[in-house]
């Protein structure tokens, strides 16, 4: 019998895991696709998961993680991006550059009125990033957990409140600038996964997501999957990918689970705790459709939009030179981010010229459709993928000539299934007891634990690793 097994294609399941055995524990990760970061379209390399990597700087998250881990490469081989990402309206363009002073000058460049408001809200949302910053690294639950947490919540009220009111000095500006309004709410866009994360205190740590910085890999986030699955291996813990799930049962001291692996055996898998990410498919079969614990029957999380990506091989003369690895492209400033208006963009993705020549260019464009079955119909689909082609070109006037690789169908394939790694967007609501929107990783089973950035959506792509740091911390501790 196994100690644990932990379910998930996702990042925080990976984390759960290489965590976990490094501190003994006989560890068995079940990944049903096995996407892990980095898929092949002919030749060219595709990242399955464009949300940008943050957390990777000196002393922060992440990059913790992997020294706590002893894994030495990622630091190594990671680029710091400045400008971090590139956000594009019709008349404006915001280059988010690391430092502060040129970051501010770009907004002062486009909305020269607005300059001393700018400037007094990020000055204000840098000091509640160090506040939140500071109170993550001390609470990585995020919401109280303890009387202890509680006392030092109270010790945060203040930044709190000063919090409202520069929030609401800031809402009746962006209420008078339609234009500046969009560039905010595409940048949630592209970094949060709660919708009507702007009001919340902890959306400053996204608003300063260019100062902490922003990092790619020439392999793209593959290089972060295939060095936890390495410690999870070297470990002695077993790796299980491209498999199904057909049933599991739970009992007081173990779980049991009928795997079909991927030569076509079917064996049971036992262990004596199970951690599942939150972005499973196949939750049912653990849950049986009833709540998960007492937060997801009094506040359930919904699930707004999916993303669906098209993959597009292009020649690198198709884009302009100072096109930023990450952009986000809107439309139309007066119409709703999500209806037919974003478009989020990566490209060059891996830098890698033994996979693909120098003059070549991986590009992924992403939008966000509704959770029904009606918007992912095929009919639907080919609607949304003539749709994003014809917006991008506004942008990009010479990439229909210069796209080499174009197939539908893999790209519809590959959204979903890429479900079990991408975060969707969410609507989560604040803690009646905090204002966080934070959730617990317990269930109504003693030895089940959940993990998924979903739990922590205010750490935004550091709540993936997060996450997994605190479902494992749970089985270590006797579930405590």
């Amino acid at each position: 019998m196994h100690d644990l097994t932990v379910i998930g294609d996702d990042l925080s399941a990976h984390t759960a895991a290489a965590v976990a055995a490094n501190y003994g524990l006989d560890t068995i990760l079940m990944a049903e696709y096995g996407t892990g970061g980095v898929c092949l379209f002919g030749d060219f390399a595709f990242n399955v998961d464009p949300t940008p990597l943050n957390g990777l700087g000196v002393n922060q998250t992440c990059l913790s993680l992997l020294a706590e881990l002893d894994i030495q490469p990622i630091e190594r081989e990671g680029r710091l991006l400045n400008p971090a990402y590139q956000i594009i309206l019709p008349e404006h363009r915001i280059d988010f550059f690391n430092e502060k002073e040129a970051l501010i000058s770009e907004m002062f460049r486009e909305f020269p009125r607005e300059a001393k408001e700018i400037s007094i809200f990020y000055e204000s949302v840098i000091k509640e990033c160090a506040v939140f910053s500071q109170w993550l690294r001390n609470h990585p639950y995020i919401r109280p957990v303890s009387l202890k947490d509680c006392y030092h919540y109270f010790k945060l009220l203040p930044h709190l409140l000063r919090h409202q009111a520069d929030n609401a000095r800031f809402k009746n500006l962006l209420k008078h600038n339609a234009a500046l309004n969009k560039i905010f709410e595409a940048q949630e866009a592209l970094l949060a996964s709660n919708i009507g994360h702007q009001n919340s205190f902890s959306s400053s740590f996204q608003y300063c997501a260019p100062f902490r910085g922003i990092y790619r890999f020439p392999q793209g986030k593959q290089i972060i999957f295939n060095s936890l699955i390495e410690k999870l291996e070297a470990n002695k813990g077993l790796y299980l990918s491209h498999c199904k799930i057909l049933s599991i049962k739970t009992r007081e001291k173990a779980v049991e689970i009928e795997v079909n692996d991927r030569t076509g055996n079917t064996t049971v898998i036992s262990s004596k705790n199970l951690i599942v990410s939150t972005k499973w498919e196949k939750m049912v079969l653990l849950f049986a459709g009833k709540p998960m614990n007492l937060g997801d029957w009094i506040s359930p999380v919904k699930v707004l939009y999916l993303p669906f990506t098209i993959h597009l091989g292009c020649t690198r003369k198709c884009v302009p030179e100072k096109m930023a690895y990450h952009l986000a492209l809107v439309s139309d400033i007066q119409k709703n981010i999500f209806d037919d208006n974003l478009i989020i963009l990566e490209s060059n993705m891996p830098d890698n010229e033994s996979i693909y020549p120098s003059d070549k260019l991986s590009m992924t464009a992403t939008v966000f459709l509704p959770n029904n079955p009606q918007a992912w119909s095929r009919e639907n689909l080919e609607v949304t993928a003539s749709s994003i082609l014809a917006r991008m070109e506004f942008f990009l006037p010479f990439l229909k000539e210069n796209i080499e690789l174009f197939d539908l169908d893999k790209s519809i394939e590959l959204s979903k299934t890429s479900r079990s790694v991408f975060s969707p967007k969410y609507k989560i609501n604040n803690s009646l007891i905090s204002c966080f929107a934070a959730r617990t990783n317990k269930t109504r089973f003693n030895n089940v634990f959940l993990t998924g950035g979903s739990l922590l959506t205010d750490a935004g792509f550091e709540g993936e690793i997060i996450s997994g740091m605190n479902a494992a911390a749970r089985v270590i501790a006797g579930g405590v």
